[in-house]
């Protein structure tokens, strides 16, 4: 499973992120601990506005471990951010909710085809932060 950690901030590193999973997925008296298997920060940057979002990924090794990190994730801070914590799904045409719009109107079916995600208009950058020597280099030049 991917645990999807949206917003965190800019001076963020991915063992710092790695570490603030890892208090959910450890092990408690009732189950087993899962793993962290991969953790990245994912920099989403607008084209047109260029402002940059920071986003984590964390890739836990069982879904049960990542269903109780999730839950236990909601509502705690990140390095005094308020996060929001989700799984990640990957999305494709297969399961594509807006292509399966039987019974409905049909000026409704016609605005589900459009394409309301940001797709075009987001450049992806991954783990930016290794492009930096410290945490201080990495929010001065972003500024």
């Amino acid at each position: 499973m991917i645990i999807f950690v949206r917003n965190i901030p800019a001076n963020s590193h991915p063992s710092e992120l790695q570490q603030y999973v890892a208090s959910a997925v450890k092990r408690n008296f009732f189950f087993r601990s899962g793993k962290i298997l991969k953790c990245e920060i994912l920099v989403l940057q607008d084209k047109r506005t260029k402002v940059l979002e920071f986003h984590g990924m964390v890739h836990v090794d069982s879904d049960r471990a990542g269903e109780r990190a999730i839950q236990q994730l909601k509502g705690r801070r990140f390095k005094n951010k308020l996060v929001i914590v989700r799984e990640y799904k990957c999305r494709s045409w297969h399961n594509d909710r807006r292509l399966i719009h039987e019974g409905v109107a049909l000026t409704v079916s016609e605005k589900l085809l459009t394409e309301r995600r940001r797709g075009q208009g987001v450049e992806i950058i991954k783990d930016i932060s290794k492009m930096f020597s410290s945490p201080e280099d990495f929010a001065r030049k972003l500024i």
